[in-house]
């Protein structure tokens, strides 16, 4: 267990720097794979077509799936370490936080973070509420950062023992492993349901303004169903114009990733994503003449109960369809940003640009919805079909262009405008 004394003493700087370590061995490993299919592998395979080539090619797709799996399994370290920077940087806040309580209102702490003496009773309202401030601040920074201890020394002993795969998709599970572990230790920096609400409060004034916005990008539906979060921020978090509400968009990706659609459609990955703008309040945009099937509408109306004919009929085009959704929400409103300013609650597109024989050059032919973004950036999403939930999107995509060939990543906000 960590002792508050071990806490004020940390360093959580140096895990963020160990991260960035990394973080770079998994881009030259993944380079170094790259690099040995292009040079190595497909030019033996283009030319040497006996069987001493087939048997030197195959050696060089050995060698890069040994080197894309260290790439997953680095980033994966990688992850853990942000997730322990994270928790420390925020659980020392607190504790710092507790020092300016003790000193405003003359309630001395020891070197254990717990008060020398309690209120007496005639110690007025706003000392022996500071009292109960401090008492919950401190088993919050204790707990958060013991949890961020053991979670991590479990996750990377686990990894370390990973060292010899060599199949990438296992590899790659083993990363998505990784980020859930990563938003676990986020989410238990933050103070529990039945915290006292004036401790979650100085909880949260306790925090940087870096910090409270990396808290509300990573774990937007914890805060807004917390007692004691400014109203305010949870205004912010939701979308400040009314139009839907972006955290019960996310709600609903988080809750339904692995479920059955209420209508199924030949790829659900765009379904899955207005399913969730309609969860979370999105107005439907319905032609007065055609219904939803007309050319510039989004949302249904309703159906017979048979999915293949309520999906061609009862439904717009852009319900379903990754590249007409794209178009309608730019043309309605949304705008697109560049992923150093994604949130949780906008879109991502993929939009083909390398060869692909199944998918035409430029289309757009997959969505899914950010989750949630990471303090360093790292963009998390959930998606459907092909089910996944808070996985890296920076992580996951080689894998999906060594399969699919090279992707544009549009980021679009929507801001519908037809209400």
């Amino acid at each position: 267990m960590v002792s508050y004394s071990d806490l004020i003493s940390a360093h959580p700087r140096k895990w963020k720097e160990a991260a960035d370590d990394w973080a770079a061995l998994a881009k030259y490993a993944l380079n170094a794979a790259n690099d040995v299919r292009e040079q190595g592998a497909k030019p033996l395979a283009d030319h040497w077509a006996d069987e001493v080539g087939a048997a030197a090619a195959g050696d060089f797709v050995k060698l890069a799936n040994q080197l894309e799996s260290a790439y997953d399994l680095l980033l994966s370290v990688k992850m853990v370490m942000e997730g322990m920077h994270t928790s420390l940087e925020t659980a020392m806040s607190t504790a710092c936080q507790i020092t300016d309580l003790s000193r405003a209102h003359d309630l001395p702490v020891d070197d254990d973070g717990m008060p020398l003496q309690c209120p007496g009773p005639n110690a007025d309202a706003d000392q022996q509420q500071a009292y109960k401030e401090i008492l919950a601040l401190r088993d919050q920074a204790v707990r958060q950062a013991t949890e961020a201890d053991e979670e991590t020394a479990a996750e990377l002993y686990r990894l370390a023992g990973m060292v010899g795969v060599s199949d990438p998709d296992k590899a790659l599970k083993e990363q998505n492993r990784a980020s859930h572990v990563e938003m676990d230790m986020l989410a238990a920096d933050i103070p529990k349901a039945n915290t006292d609400p004036a401790a979650v409060r100085a909880w949260w004034n306790g925090l940087s303004e870096k910090q409270q916005q990396d808290m509300m990008r990573a774990e937007p539906v914890q805060l807004a169903h917390l007692d004691g979060i400014p109203e305010s921020v949870k205004r912010e978090m939701r979308g400040t114009d009314g139009k839907f509400d972006r955290v019960k968009m996310v709600e609903y990706a988080l809750e339904n990733w692995d479920k059955k659609d209420p209508v199924h459609f030949d790829n659900n990955c765009t379904n899955f994503v207005s399913e969730a703008l309609d969860h979370a309040g999105m107005q439907h945009k319905i032609d007065f003449w055609s219904g939803a099937r007309g050319d510039d509408t989004w949302g249904n109306t309703g159906g017979i109960g048979i999915d293949a004919i309520d999906a061609s009929m009862y439904y717009s085009k852009t319900w379903a369809g990754a590249e007409n959704q794209q178009n309608f929400m730019l043309k309605h409103g949304g705008e697109e940003v560049p992923p150093s300013q994604a949130r949780p609650g906008d879109i991502i597109y993929y939009e083909q640009q390398g060869p692909n024989d199944e998918i035409a050059h430029s289309n757009t032919h997959h969505a899914a919805v950010v989750t949630a973004v990471m303090p360093d950036g790292e963009i998390k999403y959930t998606q459907h079909q092909d089910s996944y939930q808070n996985v890296s999107l920076q992580g996951r995509l080689p894998a999906t262009e060594k399969a699919e060939g090279q992707q544009k990543i549009r980021i679009v906000r929507p801001h519908p405008d037809w209400y």
